[in-house]
């Protein structure tokens, strides 16, 4: 198929960028290996600097309130989310803001989910790089993807960001051939600490409320003191048809879940558009995409996806999950999967909307044919359950710079 002209040009720019990026990484790092970093100045970011959430944001929190000889920065592009962080008291900066860039320039630690856009990545050469990561992946990632199909000399350029990463957290030993293979970096990199954000499924969490639609997670919490409520988290599609708002009758789903006095949350992807509004229906309710979905998921009572790898971290409340891969074919021969699909996914599979309906109502009808596999699956990729996760980050990062 002819590539467009416009797709060359941005193809050409991000190629250029990426370039850019390793060159003034591999400068700043020689200069500030030169006059020295703070090893107790620590920054966060997260998925771009777009949102105060993931897993930086539950590291970034423990720091702050059990790390009293460690300064905490969290670096954000959003407005909004520097203001609710310093109105808690929090220091928070722009990554380019003269403040921000200097903080940038002097710290230790930096700490990621993403890639090194998630702070400013122009500064960071030189610090201790801690990839959080945002998830057990299921579908292949980095070099088992995208990067290994990149030009020659630009593929050079990404391994030696990768090769920057200084430790990389895993949940258990059970994931570290897949981000081995994913990353291209050697065992001794990865640490088995758990993620920090499912230390709100067990613990609370000082200002975890932070980055979450707080209204919406008050109505949830009332919802689920008298009620089941099912938790729905798609992954997001290219294609519109593809979508998972295409393959939802809303108005079939709202009906059965009256009929079991029940209660439905959608979290879509924020590109991803419903036709109606969840309002129209007495049973639905909308968490906005921009919301931390971490501190909802201990009041729901089962989760449908597909993809999506909050699942995996699902499995440590043990309660029911749904499986809705309408385009398993397409999405298996598009993206590949690191695992055979229904070796990882222990709880009914519904292939089209019927299926689903159907699936539901035998969940809220309480059969749950699958709490031993779900223990298996959870015990093949989780070394620990329980709170305690962003603690042995801590602990992990002081081993690399000890």
């Amino acid at each position: 198929m002819p590539v467009s002209p416009r797709t060359v040009v941005g193809r050409l720019r991000r190629y250029c960028s990426l370039l850019a990026e390793a060159v003034v990484h591999a400068a700043v790092a020689l200069a500030t290996g030169a006059v020295g970093r703070d090893d107790d100045l620590w920054v966060f970011g997260a998925r771009g600097g777009s949102t105060f959430g993931e897993n930086s944001k539950y590291q970034f929190l423990h720091v702050a309130d059990r790390c009293p000889g460690v300064r905490a920065v969290w670096i954000a592009r959003d407005r909004d989310v520097i203001g609710a962080l310093r109105s808690r008291g929090y220091e928070a900066y722009h990554p380019f803001s003269p403040r921000g860039v200097l903080l940038q320039l002097r710290a230790g630690v930096v700490f990621l989910t993403h890639n090194f856009r998630d702070v400013n990545r122009w500064t960071v050469g030189g610090a201790t790089v801690v990839m959080l990561w945002h998830g057990i992946p299921m579908k292949r990632v980095s070099w088992d993807a995208e990067l290994g199909k990149l030009p020659p000399v630009v593929r050079s350029a990404s391994r030696y960001l990768y090769r920057r990463y200084d430790c990389v957290a895993l949940t258990g030993r059970g994931t570290l051939d897949v981000f081995v293979s994913g990353f291209r970096l050697p065992p001794e990199r990865f640490a088995v600490t758990g993620y920090p954000r499912t230390d709100v499924l067990f613990e609370p969490v000082p200002d975890a409320d932070v980055g979450v639609a707080t209204d919406a997670l008050a109505e949830i919490r009332r919802l689920s003191e008298g009620h089941d409520v099912l938790l729905y988290l798609p992954t997001f599609r290219e294609e519109p048809d593809a979508r998972a708002t295409e393959h939802l009758d809303l108005d079939a789903l709202d009906r059965l879940l009256d009929a079991h006095d029940a209660y439905l949350v959608l979290k879509l992807h924020p590109e991803e558009r419903l036709d109606r509004d969840v309002s129209d229906y007495s049973r639905l309710l909308r968490l906005p995409s921009e919301s931390d979905v971490y501190p909802v998921l201990p009041h729901t009572d089962a989760l449908i996806t597909d993809y999506s790898s909050v699942f995996f971290e699902y499995l440590l409340l043990d309660e029911p999950v749904i499986f809705y891969p309408y385009d398993l074919g397409e999405y298996r021969a598009g993206r590949g999967f690191y695992y055979e699909y229904d070796s990882v996914t222990p709880g009914p599979t519904a292939t089209d909307g019927d299926e689903l309906l159907a699936a539901v109502d035998r969940t809220l009808g309480g059969e749950d044919r699958f709490a031993a596999e779900r223990r298996a699956v959870r015990d093949r990729f989780f070394d620990h359950r329980g709170g305690g996760r962003a603690a042995a980050v801590c602990d992990a990062v002081r081993d690399r710079l000890d």
